[in-house]
């Protein structure tokens, strides 16, 4: 009887033990659960279109997936820098406070590192086109501020852009606002037709000069008062000034290199250089802010390196050994560990 009764606790130790287990198995990943919810802004020309471009590709859905609460911002696609301030000033304030969340932690790529910072840093923009725009969004409101390849000091592709429309830079900028706005009206539908559309402001805020006088008035390298601040960089790889091709996939941005690297070279308006090392289209100086974490380039399997759209998963999800997803899964658990 006595051998029955320790047989019985065993058997029962084992089966709470197997239980345990099986429950820890099957139990929900919270590793990316935040204690404030996750913004992710996008940069120019391209945003996040439902069951057509995936902007953040996979990203949402893997931080989801690991119990993050994650918002997609939009704003237009080509517009001022201050312009976008108040249209994300205006979407947290109508589609994310509202449900009760005290602050934010918001991670922007491109140029959405810089219209994020403008939109708590002020809250006002006056435009020539557009008139005066108002805003609120209080810095203590906001827990954090991630940018990834964010040029805080501008490209010299926005330069070459502005260089290339020359005299006509007027004309070509109604040009390239009209022909803009209707092909992803025509592609998309109305929603993503921009209504502030206004590239010639746009290209002048991310051009070197523009970039220059922005990043003074928004503080310079000094990150925003009560507000965890850091940037992250990638590195495109190149031989002999031109982009490297990943094996079966040529970068989408391959093309901008020269750009970045001819810069760099020839000295172009080297007071505000150097441009190179580059994700093709932002250089680390340009991209590092407050907190800088670094730059990565994928390895040595990544024999393309990480380009500017490769950040996030953009075109097409395949990016070589590099994953998007894990990449902003690793920056959201760190936010998580530092109480965010």
């Amino acid at each position: 009887m006595k051998k029955t009764g320790n047989y019985l606790v065993v058997m029962s130790i084992v089966v709470l033990a197997i239980l345990i287990n099986v429950n820890q198995l099957f139990a929900a990943d919270t590793s990316c659960k935040t204690r404030y919810p996750i913004i992710l802004a996008h940069g120019i020309a391209m945003n996040d279109i439902p069951n057509a471009i995936e902007y953040f590709n996979g990203i949402k859905t893997r931080l989801e997936s690991k119990g993050a609460t994650v918002f997609i911002s939009q704003v237009d696609k080509i517009a001022a820098t201050g312009t976008k301030a108040y249209q994300f000033a205006n979407y947290l304030n109508t589609q994310v406070y509202p449900r009760g969340y005290a602050k934010v932690n918001i991670i922007g790529h491109s140029h959405g590192g810089i219209y994020t910072k403008y939109a708590i840093k002020f809250s006002s923009y006056t435009s020539p086109k557009y008139g005066t725009k108002t805003w609120s969004l209080p810095a203590s409101k906001v827990a954090s501020l991630t940018q990834i390849d964010s040029p805080n000091q501008g490209s010299p592709v926005a330069d070459f852009a502005l260089g290339a429309n020359g005299i006509t830079s007027g004309l070509v900028g109604i040009g390239v606002d009209t022909l803009y706005t209707t092909v992803f009206k025509t592609l998309f539908g109305s929603s993503e037709s921009d209504v502030y559309v206004d590239a010639l402001a746009n290209a002048y805020d991310l051009s070197l000069d523009g970039a220059a006088a922005l990043y003074t008035k928004l503080g310079g390298n000094s990150g925003i008062s009560g507000v965890y601040c850091q940037s992250y960089m990638h590195k495109m790889k190149s031989f002999l000034c031109m982009g490297v091709p990943q094996i079966g996939v040529v970068q989408l941005l391959a093309l901008t290199m020269p750009i970045q690297c001819g810069a760099d070279t020839i000295g172009y308006k080297s007071s505000k250089g150097p441009h190179m090392p580059s994700d093709g289209v932002v250089s680390e100086t340009s991209a590092k802010w407050a907190n800088y974490r670094g730059m990565e380039d994928g390895g040595l399997f990544q024999i393309a390196g990480i380009d500017h759209c490769n950040a996030t998963g953009l075109p097409y999800g395949f990016t070589g050994f590099f994953s998007a997803p894990d990449k902003f899964e690793a920056i959201v658990k760190d936010l998580k560990a530092k109480g965010y």
